[in-house]
């Protein structure tokens, strides 16, 4: 079992998730929405739980420069059925629209970075001196598409970078959103929402304030074997980070080696019949 549980967190390592999320900078005053209302009317979809996602999606949309830190955790499902969490402290630093620098640090000490410039995705790992890169043009969102859909890395918050969180929610067949109870993360009172659709729940923690932003997350994949959960804590945030020059460059260091970017094969049908 320790093999299988080694041989399964190498991968989830080698596949250096991208995980962002958008700072608050501007408050925003939640007026009524019609569209919130006629859609609050479905079932087990609430008005309030709309109004404070839409309300903390205009607040993301307004941040362009900042830095935050944040722990996750996610969990991998063995054959037995048994869930071995690992995890990774994350700091992040993002300008808009285009340019972004992650550096991670897994439970087991493990580090990594993924640099995108506007031009090039990059990946380092400083243990080893390897480094993997490939030529991407856009913004962050395009990037992001990409390093899921062809270079196999999981970004379960994605969604945060949409210029439109709260569309991006709506468009993702929405079939639940309530509002569960005043809760308090690490001394910040939050609204603490769970938001469904035929795949996913997210359990979110959205701060009670006039600039009301993530402080916690939960993501359920219910039709994944075992039912895994992937959890984001946000610890610190930075609005107004003092940039240096080069600082959403990569330049190889000195003796390092050139590799490819692992890209996970495609399950073939007996890896199915296994699952089963």
């Amino acid at each position: 079992m320790f093999m299988e549980i080694r041989s399964q967190k190498l991968a989830c390592l080698l596949w250096i998730s991208v995980v962002l999320a958008l700072p608050a900078q501007a408050a925003t005053e939640v007026v009524v929405d019609e569209e919130i209302i006629e859609i609050a009317q479905a079932t087990d979809i609430e008005e309030e739980a709309l109004f404070i996602v839409k309300a903390m999606s205009e607040v993301l949309a307004a941040a362009n420069d900042f830095d935050y830190q944040i722990e996750t955790a996610f969990d991998v499902v063995q054959q037995s059925g048994t869930k071995i969490e690992f995890g990774a402290s994350r700091q992040i630093q993002v300008s808009r629209p285009a340019r972004m620098r992650m550096e991670v640090q897994q439970r087991d000490g493990t580090r990594s970075e993924v640099v995108f410039d506007g031009e090039n995705i990059w990946a380092y790992v400083p243990e080893q001196n390897v480094y993997a890169k490939t030529e991407q043009h856009g913004d962050l969102i395009e990037a992001i598409e990409y390093a899921v859909d062809e270079l196999g890395m999981e970004a379960p918050l994605q969604s945060l970078v949409s210029a439109d969180f709260y569309e991006t929610v709506l468009d993702s067949g929405l079939t639940r959103a309530l509002w569960l109870e005043d809760s308090v993360v690490a001394g910040v009172p939050c609204d603490h929402l769970l938001l469904s659709n035929d795949y996913t729940d997210f359990q979110l923690w959205i701060s009670q304030a006039d600039e009301p932003v993530l402080q916690r997350v939960v993501i359920t994949y219910r039709h994944s074997p075992g039912e895994p959960q992937f959890q984001a804590q946000f610890i610190e945030w930075n609005f107004s980070p003092e940039r240096k020059k080069g600082q959403f460059k990569f330049a190889p260091p000195a003796g390092s080696n050139q590799v490819r970017f692992y890209v996970p094969a495609p399950a073939t049908n007996l890896d199915q019949e296994d699952e089963q």
